[in-house]
């Protein structure tokens, strides 16, 4: 049982930070259908390119995915619950440390892989939402000093003392969320199985 519980913990720390879905306003719903054209498509694509040069995609999705998994890491260590339960099983914490170690290469690895899709995706949303003057507007804007600066320092965001410091707390009080979770669906699931014995 303390194991089950151990493992629901760490998934649901590595899984993403909890977004809550918002209502898509109707103006917002409006551009997401607009058509994809040729031209705002191609003007989409050289903004994606001024966004996220080709040579440097792999080294701004590092910048800001390690220090993400290294607060993720410092956070699930540091829970009291979780050090209590990984000081009474030896090894526990080598064995999570090479885990996470693992889960990072892996994700590293699998967004690199995927890094081609995702600028063509996010390039049919920016046509869908932005005309052509637009587009090239914004292009024009990341092309200068401040928009190159702005977007290499945007995806160093989370390695900022304060924004670390703020996802470590989130991800503590996410973390002692889940585990009451999960012993109240294993409560509730304990109480299923015996009540299905006792022919309930």
């Amino acid at each position: 049982m303390m194991k089950t519980k151990m493992v629901l913990a760490v998934l649901t720390i590595l899984a993403p930070l909890p977004l809550q879905a918002r209502p898509v306003a109707p103006a917002a719903a409006q551009e997401a259908t607009a058509k994809v054209t040729p031209e705002r498509l191609a003007a989409a694509k050289a903004l994606m390119d001024e966004l996220m040069p080709p040579d440097r995609r792999d080294a701004m999705m590092d910048g800001m995915l390690r220090p993400m998994m290294a607060n993720i890491q410092q956070g699930l260590l540091s829970n009291p619950q979780m050090a209590e339960k990984l000081e009474s099983v030896p090894q526990a914490r080598s064995i999570l440390q090479a885990f996470l170690k693992e889960q990072t290469e892996s994700m590293m690895a699998l967004m690199r892989k995927n890094m081609p899709g995702m600028i063509d995706a996010m390039a049919h949303a920016y046509a869908r939402r932005f005309d052509t003057q637009q587009l090239g507007e914004l292009q024009a804007f990341f092309a200068t000093p401040t928009g190159r600066a702005y977007m290499e320092q945007s995806m160093q965001v989370m390695s900022d003392p304060d924004v670390a410091a703020w996802q470590r707390s989130l991800m503590q009080q996410s973390m002692e969320k889940a585990q009451k979770d999960a012993q109240a669906l294993a409560e509730k699931l304990e109480a299923a199985a015996k009540n299905k014995g006792n022919g309930q």
